[in-house]
């Protein structure tokens, strides 16, 4: 039987989904082995302002092994972007090389999404649908259903997933540069998700080709149900991109190769879904000679609508970021980070009935995000309710006393201290109840441990020996066996980094991995933290080697700061 106050609850939910959504500034952030970019969007009755916008060059021979293998490089990088950028927000939307992706979509039978969720914690959905190459485990997956079939008792369903290494290479770049990664996207939906800021809508079908050296892609969407062609480039074409492409017949050549597998790939694409042809044809390309490459293709693809894509072109542009914008001849080169602009934290739940592919997020930890972001929204909410009320209280109280009396004025500012004296204790129960929130978490981290588990303790002792000076933990948690979580607050994100690298070197611990790390400003100063206004909240996963002995693993160590 439905329940009555459902469509209540629901009309409720979506006025906080779009009140949360209006509410949320997030900044795209596209890493790439060339360059880093970056952009921020405001949005206002479909008009879209940019607000932030920036590039950092990295170099012209780097590849994306070189993001795995020169991390550092490209954390200070991007510290440095954040300032040139004057970016004062700190959540950040991401994405992954296509190629560090599965995407896929699968017909199968109906199902609800409880049963759906039910048959993903039994572990018995992927396993039956999809063959992946290593452990379930090892991947963050992300799902949707995008149509349900009655007649025909099947659904089919938006599988997307990737390697945790490989996404975490990413979040880590972000994170130790000072920011809080709350969405992973895949980088053709960030290149798709950039058409939003577009005001031309009436093309039905549109396919994104993106060009270079390391990525290489037809992508086009219909109904929600992404269709990706992988564009083959060899290692000689690859350098012959990277060098740039010659004019002559060695680039009518690559131009040709190239062409020929597009032509496919659109064949391919009109047999699967039948009479929808494609009407425009948007390229993306990092290459410096941009112009050449839309002549070859618009040769190349005769009987197609072909146009560079330039994410900028309905945008609102403010006159400090004119320069930076005119700065660059190829400005298809900013659609990811446009793209990653345009998302927000689904922190309600509105989005799943209202998207598809717009809404793919693999962040590994994105239910906890999901929920400190709702905590925030429901505090502001919480706290402006209660302002209300206070004024509201305020207001029938002068208007019962000027009524009730003859004189106002001596009422009057009876009831304006009566005010002062509200204000003066609310103040007081907020610094008591974030007091008690502190001593809270610190008695719940010391009930984690268990005096009679003579490993446990060695483990925790281990542990205690290679906490940094200015760290401190305020709860440990087992999600299994295997997995110690450690949250704590920190004067700053070098002895976060710190604290992981020396997790890292226990013989104990297989793997330390920083999950989330964001800026918390004190209610009130703490000698225990050295008298500082605000202090960096982390969270570190471990997984454990249970069958590694702990006694005596600190010795190897360097000495606690």
């Amino acid at each position: 039987m439905n329940n009555p106050l459902q469509p209540l609850m629901r009309f409720f939910i979506d006025l906080l989904s779009k009140y949360s959504v209006k509410q949320e500034d997030v900044v795209g952030v596209d890493i790439t082995p060339n360059f880093i970019r970056v952009a921020q969007l405001t949005e206002n009755r479909g008009h879209w302002l940019l607000e932030k916008v920036g590039s950092k060059y990295i170099s012209d021979k780097a590849n994306l092994t070189d993001i795995h293998t020169n991390h550092d490089l490209y954390v200070n990088k991007l510290r440095e972007l954040i300032d040139s950028a004057k970016l004062e927000t700190p959540n950040v939307a991401i994405s992954i090389p296509i190629t560090s992706a599965i995407v896929r979509t699968v017909t199968m039978p109906l199902m609800s999404d409880e049963e759906i969720q039910s048959a993903i914690e039994y572990d018995s959905l992927w396993s039956n649908i999809i063959q992946l190459a290593e452990k379930l485990e090892e991947y963050s997956i992300f799902w949707q259903v995008i149509r349900r079939n009655a007649s025909d008792n099947t659904m089919e369903l938006l599988f997307v997933a990737s390697k945790l290494s490989e996404i975490n290479q990413y979040v880590q770049i972000a994170t130790k540069a000072g920011l809080n990664p709350v969405v992973v996207d895949v980088r053709c939906f960030a290149i798709r998700n950039a058409l939003k800021t577009q005001k031309l809508r009436s093309i039905n079908t549109t396919a994104l080709i993106e060009f270079g050296p390391n990525e290489n892609y037809v992508l086009i969407v219909t109904d929600d149900a992404p269709f990706i062609y992988d564009i083959y480039v060899s290692e000689a074409d690859r350098l012959l991109i990277e060098n740039g492409v010659p004019v002559g017949e060695a680039g009518d050549r690559l131009y040709d190769r190239l062409s020929g597998q597009i032509r496919q790939a659109f064949r391919a694409y009109e047999t699967k879904v039948g009479s929808n042809l494609i009407e425009k044809v948007l390229l993306v390309s990092p290459i410096s000679d941009v112009g050449e490459l839309l002549l070859q293709m618009k040769k190349c693809l005769d009987g197609y609508r072909v146009e560079l894509f330039d994410p900028l072109d309905d945008l609102i542009v403010p006159e400090n970021l004119q320069k930076t914008i005119q700065a660059e001849k190829n400005l298809s080169v900013f659609s990811s980070a446009i793209g990653l602009a345009t998302r927000k934290v689904d922190i309600f739940g509105y989005y799943k009935y209202v998207t598809g592919v717009n809404n793919v997020n693999l962040l590994p930890n994105r239910d906890t995000v999901r929920n400190a972001e709702k905590r925030k929204v429901l505090s502001k909410l919480g706290i402006r309710a209660a302002g209300v009320v206070i004024a509201i209280f305020v207001l029938l109280t002068l208007i019962n006393q000027f009524f009730s009396s003859g004189t106002s004025d001596p009422q009057y500012q009876k009831a304006v201290r009566l005010e002062e004296d509200v204000k003066i204790k609310e103040n007081i129960l907020t610094k008591l109840t974030a007091q008690r929130s502190r001593y809270t978490q610190m008695l719940q981290a010391s009930n984690e441990f268990k005096p009679n588990q003579a490993s446990t303790y060695k483990m925790l002792n281990a542990i205690n020996g290679v906490v940094p000076g200015g760290v401190w933990f305020t709860e440990l948690n087992f999600d299994d066996p295997a997995t110690l979580v450690i949250k704590g607050d920190a004067v700053n994100d070098q002895v976060i980094v710190n604290l992981v690298d020396r997790l890292q070197a226990l013989p104990v611990i297989a793997q330390a991995s920083l999950s989330t790390m964001n800026m918390v400003a004190a209610t009130q100063t703490s000698p225990r933290r050295g008298g500082v206004s605000s202090y960096k909240r982390f969270e570190v996963r471990c997984v454990l080697k249970l069958d590694q002995p702990v006694a005596n693993q600190t010795s190897a160590l360097p000495k606690r700061n």
